[in-house]
């Protein structure tokens, strides 16, 4: 095995604890992660949606078996059943109204397997196959540790069912196979969730330097402008350019110039937080977005990584620098106003030689626009 599979299994694994991890805190299909407020917000509505498909198809499940317990088997049950399609209905009128339903997923998930169970006990031993479906779907609608006590239980309660009341060969069929069900299942949804991340990540990364691209920037800065405006949570924006990059390409070739900016990434990066964002805004440019950051700290971590990058030995020969702007939100106005003034200050970095940090500021607005100065910059 190469260095590379070996990598690559210790990322499979590290993802699988992480899995893990975060499957201990309970969240179910309705709960959310914080995460930024537009993110947050199409999680919610996706969340909705698959909730609401979740109790048609779970309505679809006891309509038939409310039916068949009402003109053939126990009345009892049926009207049990009656009353957890109320349940049901309730919860899908609620989120078409855009509220919360009346119970979250692992709760109906566990009424229903209930009923399956109170059925049995009434001596519908057939009711046992309505197992399967719900086995099937528990891994898709739940977080890792619902899905796992959900199937715990639903297995100690089939195991001496089938042993009692069926033959042991078919006793231990019907038991084996309820479990492959749900490793089948937990499986492909593992599966479907590695390669929705693989996607995302793909969508909002930049494949040079592995920071995110500019995409994912601007959401970010939507984002921070709509925390201020609603929450007054400060956040401070770095605009960095690679001093005379140009020359780098020229001098020592293309190939060390991606690996200046791999480098100059990861010195970043090192220095951020997880809350934070390192993008690539193109070129040999980058943004960096500080949350819940003032100005002042902002000057800090911008002048933190100026200094690092400089002391890194990135070129074989001389040094490589950056400019840096910096600007807070409660500065500006909109995004444009937001990247404009903060574009200028890097200008101003520029302007005064380099190497160093400028504070944004409104009167530097109209300095000289950007654009009329990029060639001199490389």
């Amino acid at each position: 095995m190469n260095r590379s599979q070996t990598t690559k299994g210790l990322s499979l694994l590290t993802r699988f604890k992480q899995d893990v991890r975060e499957s201990l805190t309970g969240d179910t299909l309705y709960s959310q992660a914080v995460g930024d407020s537009s993110q947050l917000q199409q999680n919610q509505t996706m969340t909705s949606k698959a909730y609401r498909y979740m109790l048609l198809c779970f309505t679809g499940i006891l309509v038939p078996f409310i039916f068949h317990n009402f003109y053939s088997a126990d009345p009892v049950v049926g009207w049990a059943g009656v009353l957890l399609l109320a349940v049901f209905v309730a919860s899908i009128w609620k989120l078409n109204k855009t509220q919360r339903p009346l119970a979250e997923p692992a709760i109906l998930v566990s009424l229903v397997l209930s009923l399956v169970f109170f059925s049995v006990s009434r001596g519908q031993t057939y009711s046992l196959y309505w197992c399967y479906p719900l086995l099937v779907v528990i891994p898709v609608l739940l977080s890792s540790n619902w899905a796992v006590v959900l199937g715990v239980i639903n297995a100690c309660f089939v195991l001496p069912v089938v042993l009692t009341r069926f033959e042991l060969s078919a006793g231990f069929t019907i038991f084996f196979s309820m479990v492959l069900t749900w490793l089948v299942s937990a499986w492909l949804m593992y599966v479907v969730k590695e390669q929705s991340r693989y996607l995302t990540r793909v969508a909002v990364t930049d494949s040079l330097t592995g920071a995110y691209n500019r995409r994912y920037f601007e959401l970010q800065v939507q984002d921070a402008l709509e925390m201020w405006g609603r929450y007054r949570r400060s956040a401070t924006l770095l605009l960095i350019d690679v001093d005379f990059f140009k020359r780098v390409n020229d001098k020592y070739g293309h190939s060390k110039g991606d690996e200046a900016l791999k480098t100059v990434v990861r010195l970043i990066t090192a220095r951020a937080r997880s809350v934070d964002a390192v993008c690539r805004f193109g070129g040999e440019e980058f943004v960096v977005m500080l949350r819940e950051t003032g100005i002042d700290n902002g000057m800090k971590f911008a002048e933190d990584i100026r200094a690092m990058v400089e002391a890194s030995g990135i070129l074989p020969e001389g040094t490589l620098t950056i400019s840096i702007g910096v600007c807070e939100v409660k500065d500006v106005v909109d995004a444009d106003h937001w990247l404009n003034i903060t574009d200028a200050a890097l200008y101003r970095a520029k302007h005064n030689g380099r190497n160093r940090v400028e504070r944004a500021s409104v009167e530097i607005v109209g300095l000289e626009p950007k654009a009329k100065t990029v060639p001199e910059w490389r």
